[in-house]
């Protein structure tokens, strides 16, 4: 049995992602959130080389305006998927904290949507 270790609830939510390391003119990469969280997310996208303890700079798609909420985030795990895709689970430095609060409420949303069924009395 492994326990969590977590201290908020990450909601399974998918956003479109770019992302690049901090400070670095490299071109953004793709990817999309597997789940968000308060102080994190998790990230799929192809194959990188970034490294573990890496800033990254973000462009998250806000999941009900059509803008870009821009991040700063450290990568605290890798994980790879076969040759071509990763998981990056990445910390939260930065980010504005009414967009965070909209992504949160719209990921709680689903989440009822998807857990709680509507049961008349």
């Amino acid at each position: 049995m492994s326990i969590e270790r977590r201290k908020f609830i990450r909601f399974e939510i998918p956003l479109n992602v770019i992302f690049k390391p901090a400070n670095d003119n490299a071109p953004y990469s793709p990817g999309i959130t597997k789940n968000f969280s308060r102080y994190g997310c998790c990230i799929e996208s192809k194959s990188t080389d970034l490294a573990l303890s890496e800033n990254l700079e973000l462009q998250v798609k806000h999941p009900r305006k059509d803008i870009l909420i821009s991040a700063f985030a450290n990568i605290v795990w890798k994980q790879q998927l076969g040759d071509d895709k990763c998981l990056l689970g990445v910390n939260l430095l930065e980010i504005d904290k009414e967009a965070k609060s909209e992504i949160l409420d719209f990921a709680y949303d689903m989440w009822l949507e998807n857990n709680i069924k509507f049961n008349p009395a």
